[in-house]
């Protein structure tokens, strides 16, 4: 080979040396720029997950308040009637108990 064509190699070699350089310099730049906007949009996902899920949470906490507000006045309800049919048999009661005592007594 004559030293033009060396020197042309050579050339090529280095040229090559520094468009891998600059082609690994370029992918480690797009690589960290790529992680940051991953980290931030996974970071915005995040809050705006929890926000959604504090918003359903409170729903929910809502509902369930109503739910129990409504069993407790039919419960408050149902005791008051059952109160009521056992008040309004409460002189049968006693004379039934009294007269049973009255015959063990006699």
């Amino acid at each position: 080979m004559t030293k033009d064509a060396i020197g042309a190699i050579r050339e090529a070699e280095s040229q090559a040396e520094v468009l891998c350089r600059v082609a690994r310099e370029k992918a480690a730049e797009m690589k960290s720029k790529i992680e940051q906007e991953g980290n931030a949009h996974c970071a915005q996902v995040e809050k705006q997950t929890a926000a959604e899920y504090t918003a359903e949470l409170e729903e929910i906490g809502k509902h369930v308040r109503r739910l129990t507000e409504k069993k407790n006045e039919e419960a408050e309800r149902e005791a008051q009637e059952l109160a009521a049919r056992a008040r309004s048999h409460m002189d049968e009661a006693v004379k039934t108990i009294v007269w049973g005592i009255i015959e063990k007594c006699q």
